[in-house]
C-alpha cells in the first residue's frame, strides 16, 4: 500500500500562479492614465466639434443674407424705361428701402420692364419686429442692448419685414454719397444721408451671434462696423461673426 505524499500536494498548491498586490496596483495605476488620456481626448474633441458646430451655425444664419441681400441693393433705382419712378426710399442706419423696376407683373415671364414699382419691386431690410426699438441698430427687443439676438428681416410693398436670418445682434447700413457725379471726388460716407438720391454704394455690417453659449470659451472681441462704429458685447461664451459688405449701387450715378 502506497502512502500519498502529503508535503507534496502541499507544495503543488502553493506553486499556483496569480497576481500580486503589486502587479493589481500597477495594473490599476496603467489603466487609470489610459482612461484618463481618452477622457481628455474625447473632452477635447468634443469642445472641438460644439466649436465647429456654433460657426456652422453662424454660416447658416447668414447664408440666405448674403445671397439676397447684395443682389437686390445693387438693382436698387433700377429703371430701364427711364420712368424715374424707381429709387431709394429710406436710408438710416438701421433700415434701408428702395424700388425698382426689373419685370413686368402681368407677363413675368417675359422678364421685362414695365415702368413702374410693383409690390415685390418695393424692397426693404432691417430688424424684423420690435428687434431694434430704440433705432441705434443693436438688438435689444423692447429690452436693453446686448440682452439677446432679433432677426434680420425682409419685406416687400411696404409691409411687415420678414425674417430672413435670425441670430442677429447689431445691424449697420452706411451710404456712400455723392453729390456731383465727378469720378475724381471720393464719395463719402454717411449713416444718415440728407438726400437718398446721391447714394452710390451701401456698406452693410452685420454681426451674427451663436445660439447657443460654449463653456469652453470666452468671447472679448469688439467688431468694428463700416462707417468705423465700434460695437462692444459683453464679455461672455458666445462665438460671432461680422460680416460686412460693400454694394455698388449699379443704378445711381457713378
Amino acid at each position: 500500500m502506497v502512502m500519498p505524499c502529503r508535503g507534496r500536494n502541499l507544495r503543488l498548491k502553493n506553486d499556483k500562479t496569480g497576481f500580486s498586490l503589486v502587479e493589481l496596483l500597477m495594473v490599476v495605476a496603467i489603466s487609470s492614465i489610459v482612461i484618463a488620456i481618452i477622457a481628455n481626448i474625447y473632452i477635447a474633441q468634443s469642445k472641438r466639434y460644439a466649436t465647429i458646430d456654433s460657426i456652422a451655425n453662424i454660416q447658416q444664419d447668414l447664408r440666405g443674407v448674403l445671397a439676397i441681400l447684395p443682389m437686390e441693393i445693387r438693382l436698387a433705382g433700377c429703371d430701364p424705361t427711364k420712368s424715374n419712378v424707381p429709387g431709394i426710399i429710406t436710408a438710416t442706419s438701421n433700415s434701408f428701402r428702395f424700388t425698382m423696376d426689373t419685370k413686368d407683373n402681368s407677363i413675368p415671364r417675359l422678364n421685362v420692364s414695365d415702368g413702374q414699382v410693383n409690390g415685390d419691386e418695393d424692397i426693404a431690410y432691417g430688424f424684423a419686429g420690435n428687434g431694434d426699438n430704440n433705432g441705434d441698430g443693436i438688438a435689444d427687443n423692447g429690452g436693453a442692448d446686448w440682452s439677446g439676438t432679433a432677426s434680420l428681416g425682409r419685406g416687400i410693398g411696404g409691409g411687415a419685414l420678414q425674417p430672413l436670418a435670425d441670430n442677429i445682434e447689431a445691424l449697420e447700413f452706411c451710404y456712400l454719397i455723392d453729390d456731383d457725379n465727378d469720378a475724381s471726388t471720393p464719395p463719402v460716407q454717411s449713416l444718415a444721408p440728407a438726400n437718398p438720391n446721391q447714394i452710390r454704394a451701401v456698406q452693410v455690417s452685420i454681426l451674427a451671434r451663436a445660439a447657443n453659449p460654449d463653456r469652453g470659451y470666452l468671447n472679448t472681441s469688439t467688431y468694428t462696423t463700416a462707417s468705423g462704429v465700434v460695437w462692444d458685447p459683453p464679455d461672455d461664451h458666445f462665438h460671432r461673426r461680422l460680416e460686412v459688405i460693400n454694394i455698388q449701387c449699379r443704378n445711381k450715378g457713378l
